[in-house]
């Protein structure tokens, strides 16, 4: 063969190669190829279990909506690396100050019944998640936007006065009040997801029901059997960037509190949370300490007062109980390592986390402890008075921590405190209207910045409208700074001024950083592993989009 023909054979291999290749890889009913080792598209079936949400629509309420982050693309996502990335908004664009904030819509996508998506659904999402018609708690969340806060509290009742208008089709600006340079995170929150608007006007409240819910991301709802399960099934209308490689996502509804890892021991289910109350059983198990993986999670637990009425309103006691507490204990012991300690409000490795800054400020010193109760008028607890320390739920792990917290108290400040379980409705209800006491609560991060949890959690608000009813200028002066201010080590230094200034005061006592746990089955391929090794819990962001089941399937 002469040495000029060698090239264009081997072009000819490759093509044909190429060609065969393609003839074998397997699609799925959304055209993506699947992974060599996957298992048919008949067989890509991941089975949960959790809790029946009360809805999917998270204009209403933004974390109890169950599996809603499964169907509604918002206008940007977070990947696993806490990272922005376009979702119905391929692009997004600043003014130079950061006030005004112009999203690009991805052309040619469409809800789920065929309808194109448009900048307009987006605009009508926004001002209804606003209207207080809606009674959503949490819309405080989006009050940078020009007008919100004023629409929402009923200030003013023209929704056309809130900063968020379709130029177009495919054009939406959002402007805020102030320069705003973590605003496209805050059109992350599965609270930003698109409504459809005619079903909404059509059903009602009732729009996210079987044959009624329409969506616009990879699954859409097939099912909802009350009581039972949910069933989500891929999208074949859904045109973006992460199309599942999952066939259908079963939810299967808990019909108590929780039931633990059994499910998944009797492999009902393909993924579970693991408890502190499971844990050490699932360590020492030779086949389930295999599929555990744990990771840190961007959230804090803490205990918050009701600041403006005695015993409280002296921040004495405040600091008192929080030099009381013993967080190594709480996280090790109770909580079984699926905890770190935490002596402020953001997280280990949290943007602005200022380390050990603050540890003295609550840290764990009987003797300090009952020195400055004395100085506030309880010494050896004398005359304190008996406290009710609400929990939401009955959770057997939130009793555990709460129990131990009574124990300690008891025994560093001789002071009493009955631990008292809300039903969920109380207890958030109470919450906004600052009627708790005193209470175990917590916050997990929406998107890495420390607005999210300084200033959307602590800056006061007024009643109905936000979590505490602690109150300092200075403290309030600096976040607002802080949320306008454009260069990002000022910021940080800021908010690390207002946070000192929180943990001081004691206006939360500050417990814990949470670590989750969950157990996967051999099967589930394709949860991605994190630039600091961490495989996040994969409902948070996209990362169903990335999962699939693999041949090695072992199911009845």
């Amino acid at each position: 063969m002469c040495r000029s023909c060698l090239p264009l054979l081997l072009v000819a291999l490759t093509c044909a190669c190429a060609e065969l290749n393609a003839d074998q890889a397997t699609l799925n009913s959304l055209g993506v190829i699947l992974p060599a080792d996957a298992a048919p598209p008949d067989r890509q079936t991941l089975r949960l279990m959790s809790g029946e949400p009360r809805t999917l629509d998270a204009t209403l309420d933004n974390y109890g909506t169950g599996a809603s982050q499964y169907i509604f693309e918002r206008l940007t996502l977070l990947d696993e690396e806490d990272q922005l990335i376009p979702g119905a908004a391929d692009r997004w664009v600043a003014s130079t100050d950061a006030r005004s904030w112009t999203f690009y819509l991805r052309p040619g996508a469409l809800w789920s019944d065929g309808r194109p998506v448009t900048a307009h659904d987006f605009e009508w999402t926004y001002k209804l998640l606003l209207s207080p018609a809606q009674a959503n708690v949490y819309a405080f969340l989006f009050y940078e936007i020009k007008g919100a806060r004023d629409f929402n509290q009923g200030q003013n009742m023209d929704a056309n006065t809130v900063g968020v208008h379709a130029v177009d089709d495919y054009t939406l600006v959002i402007e805020a009040e102030q320069p705003c340079p973590y605003l496209p995170f805050l059109t992350s929150f599965i609270s930003a997801s698109p409504i459809p608007r005619w079903q909404f006007e059509k059903y009602g409240r009732k729009w996210t029901q079987s044959g009624n819910c329409v969506s616009n991301f990879t699954f859409k709802l097939d099912e909802w059997s009350p009581g039972r399960r949910q069933v989500f099934t891929a999208d074949p209308n859904y045109s973006g960037g992460y199309k599942a490689k999952l066939e259908k996502v079963i939810v299967q509804f808990m019909t108590a509190g929780s039931v633990g890892v059994f499910p998944y021991e009797n492999n009902e289910i393909d993924m579970v949370a693991v408890s502190p109350a499971d844990i050490a059983r699932v360590r020492s198990d030779p086949d389930l300490s295999k599929q555990l993986y744990t990771w840190p999670h961007q959230s804090t637990g803490y205990l918050m007062y009701q600041t403006q009425i005695p015993p409280f309103d002296n921040v004495k006691v405040r600091q008192a109980i929080a030099h009381a507490i013993d967080r190594e204990t709480l996280s090790t012991v109770v909580m079984q390592g699926l905890a770190k300690p935490a002596y402020g409000m953001l997280p280990i490795s949290f943007p602005g986390h200022a380390g050990d800054r603050f540890r003295s400020l609550q840290a764990y010193d009987p003797p300090f402890a009952r020195r400055l109760l004395a100085e506030a008028g309880y010494p050896d607890g004398a005359g304190f008075p008996s406290t009710d320390l609400w929990i939401n739920g009955t959770d057997p792990t939130t009793r555990r921590i709460t129990q131990a917290i009574q124990g300690m108290l008891k025994l560093n400040l001789n002071i009493d405190i009955e631990v008292r379980p809300k039903d969920s409705a109380s207890y958030i209800s109470a919450l906004y209207k600052h009627q708790i006491p005193f209470a175990l609560s917590g916050f997990q991060s929406d998107y890495p910045d420390p607005h999210n949890l300084l200033s959307m959690v602590w800056h006061s608000q007024p009643v109905g409208y936000g979590r505490h009813d602690w109150q300092n200028e200075a403290f309030d002066r600096l976040l607002e700074q802080a949320d306008t201010e454009v260069d990002p080590d000022r910021r940080y230094d800021l908010y690390g001024e207002a946070e000192k200034i929180l943990v001081s005061e004691a206006a939360g006592v500050f417990l814990y950083h949470g670590v989750k746990a969950e157990l996967r089955k051999p099967w589930i391929k394709g949860v991605p592993i994190t630039s600091s090794g961490h495989q996040p819990f994969w409902t948070n962001y996209i990362t169903h989009t990335r999962i699939y089941i693999s041949n090695d399937v072992e199911r009845d």
